[in-house]
Order: C-alpha cells, then sequence, then structure tokens
C-alpha cells in the first residue's frame, strides 16, 4: 500500500483547486482563529469526493465541531490541542448523536522525552497523528527525531508530520524500511511547500507526491 499524503493548511480557493487537481488523499482545512491559516470562506470549493476534507480544530467547543462538519460537509477532523480521552469519547458521542460517520485523527507533540504510554488511552479515535513539539499548535517547521517511533508499540496507523519538506525523500525512503513505519499511514506536510501562509507551490506538492510515490 502506497504512503497516503495530506497537504494541510489550505486556505485560499484557487490554490485549493490546483491542489486538488493534483490528487492528494488528503486536504487539511484549519478552524482555529489564532492560526495565521484559519479557514473563513463560507464554503470549500468544490473537490473530488476521492479527496477527504480534514476539518483541524484546537480544543474547541464540540457544538462547534458538529456544525462545521456539517456546514462543510468534513471526512474527518483533526484534534490538534490537549484533547483528553473523555473528550474523544464524548465527542464521538454527538458524532453518532448527529448520524456523522466522520473519522477522527488526535494529534501528540513528539520530542525525545514523549511517553508513549499516553496513547493507550486514546485508542478510541481512528488514527493518531505525530507532530513536532513546538510553541504553536502546529505548523511549526520543524522535524522530530522519528527515530523515537520505534517506541510505538500500538497497531492503530499515524499520520508522520512536522516540517517535512522536498529534501526529506531520501529519509522517508530510508524511515520505511524501519520497523518504526510498519503503521505509519500517511505523511502530512504544510509549511515547507508554501509561498506565503495558506498558499501551496503547485510545483513543489507536484513533485514531492511524484518523487515520494517512485520511491516507496
Amino acid at each position: 500500500m502506497k504512503i497516503k499524503l495530506k497537504i494541510c493548511g489550505m486556505k485560499f480557493p484557487d490554490n485549493i483547486q490546483e491542489i486538488a487537481d493534483l490528487q492528494p488523499d488528503f486536504l487539511g482545512f484549519i478552524f482555529y482563529e489564532n492560526s495565521v491559516r484559519n479557514y473563513t470562506e463560507n464554503t470549500i470549493v468544490s473537490i473530488p469526493k476521492s479527496i477527504n476534507k480534514v476539518g483541524v480544530f484546537v480544543n474547541e467547543r464540540q457544538e462547534k465541531i458538529i456544525k462545521t462538519i456539517q456546514k462543510y460537509d468534513l471526512d474527518m477532523i483533526q484534534l490538534h490541542g490537549s484533547e483528553t480521552e473523555s473528550y474523544c469519547l464524548e465527542l464521538i458521542n454527538q458524532l453518532n448523536h448527529n448520524q456523522l460517520n466522520t473519522k477522527i485523527i488526535k494529534s501528540f507533540s513528539i520530542d525525545d522525552y514523549f511517553v508513549f504510554q499516553t496513547l493507550n488511552e486514546y485508542q478510541m479515535v481512528d488514527y493518531f497523528l505525530f507532530d513536532t513539539k513546538g510553541k504553536l499548535p502546529g505548523g511549526n517547521g520543524t522535524k522530530f527525531n522519528w527515530e523515537i517511533l520505534e517506541k510505538y508499540q500500538l497497531e492503530k496507523p499515524y499520520f508522520l508530520s512536522g516540517g517535512i519538506g522536498l529534501d526529506d525523500v531520501s529519509n522517508i525512503k530510508e524511515f520505511t524500511k524501519t520497523t518504526a513505519s510498519k503503521y505509519l499511514f500517511a505523511l502530512d506536510v504544510n509549511s515547507q511547500f508554501e509561498i506565503a501562509a495558506g498558499l501551496k507551490n503547485k510545483e513543489k506538492v507536484q513533485q514531492f507526491k511524484t518523487q515520494v510515490y517512485e520511491s516507496v
């Protein structure tokens, strides 16, 4: 199975359209007012059904998440704050109550001291996302040491995030040969492919997608 690709932090309609033309697996839209990539358009331009729309939230009220899912017809949500396991359980109940089959990604900020046992409490979600611990909830543009994922003992598929760029293709290829990559589901890219905050460079994204798919 090929590693999937998520382009996160989409903001501008024309740019969303041209990146969607490259057929990534996921497009991410940030619904967090403190982010420079906060999505404020009333709609999302029409994109192929094969591309999953992911809404990114940071410690948001659950009612607002539900309304945002319904407004933008989101396929998945990404919890990128300090949401607790009880929060996740209640959100799942809310999704079920509203008959929404929306998948949940729970992100975790990783550094050399991350305690992987923490993840045991979050197995009710569909995916994990591992990002670099930094000053901001996300989009810090820096990588963590992927070798630490050797400590990941669960079988839940995960997204790998944190400062991934064009110059990481060879590193990704090497990483996929390790046991740590066994449950690697998708790569999540953002700031390293930007012309400006929220504005992605189509040529760079195309080059990355081609090189990654050829190498792994």
